[in-house]
């Protein structure tokens, strides 16, 4: 018998202007951001997408749940993938894995707590307000509610967050990387790094990052995985 395995996808907003208001979702997984639901014209469904391009699909490759699911709930939805059984031991954490990665052969590692840094008042131009904003929608779009984000300078920022397992941890990178690239959809906005500052509900510390532009680019494109980005770059 398969279990279904919930898997939580999550699609970013960035501003609303920037997001079709129908998600057309493939069976295959792709998806397809329209202005509008499609219509079925001469046993094709047509459909008219945000960027003002219009493309023809295969009705029966189309998920009408799921694209309703997605829209409905602006981006975001929950995916059921089937999972067969296996009888293999339970699978470690990669986070936890990455942790004792870290560790110096023999030597026990005390318990960390997380001590917050005095933060000395900026002084010139800042990042806007709206960029913030941008911000903290996009942690708490991941699951991430208790957050505080300030400017630290014309171009960069510090989010204090409230991570307390590996999903929000990695959710959290892969959230600051693609609104670092994008300038958070703010047009005239750029931001080149963010100080991350990650604890869990009882106060330790799951990960410090100063995540640059050079950085968001290597985990957009791929050519570095959250896991080895969290193993190379996190400061205890």
């Amino acid at each position: 018998m398969r279990k279904p395995l919930v898997v939580f996808a999550v699609v970013l907003l960035l501003s609303a202007p920037a997001f079709a208001t129908y998600y057309v979702v493939m069976k295959d997984g792709s998806r397809y951001l329209a202005k509008s639901k499609w219509t079925v014209v001469n046993g094709k469904a047509i459909v008219h997408l945000e960027n003002g391009s219009t493309i023809s699909l295969d009705p029966s490759g189309i998920d009408p749940a799921k694209s309703e699911e997605m829209t409905r709930m602006g981006g975001a939805s929950v995916l059921a993938v089937g999972q067969a059984p296996t009888n293999s031991a339970p699978k470690q954490s990669s986070l936890g894995s990455a942790i004792r990665l870290r560790k110096l052969p023999g030597q026990q590692q005390p318990a960390v707590t997380s001590t917050v840094p005095v933060q000395a008042r900026p002084s010139g131009p800042l990042l806007g307000g709206e960029v913030l904003e941008k911000f903290e929608r996009a942690y708490e779009n991941v699951g991430i509610f208790e957050h505080k984000v300030v400017a630290t300078g014309a171009h960069s920022l510090r989010a204090d967050l409230t991570a307390d397992n590996e999903e929000k941890v990695f959710n959290a990178i892969s959230a600051t990387s693609f609104l670092i690239l994008r300038n958070a959809g703010v047009s005239g906005a750029q931001v080149d790094m963010v100080e991350l500052f990650m604890k869990t509900t009882t106060g330790g510390s799951s990960g410090r990052f100063q995540m640059t532009r050079a950085d968001a680019q290597a985990l957009d494109s791929k050519q570095m995985s959250r896991e080895d980005y969290f193993i190379r770059k996190v400061i205890y």
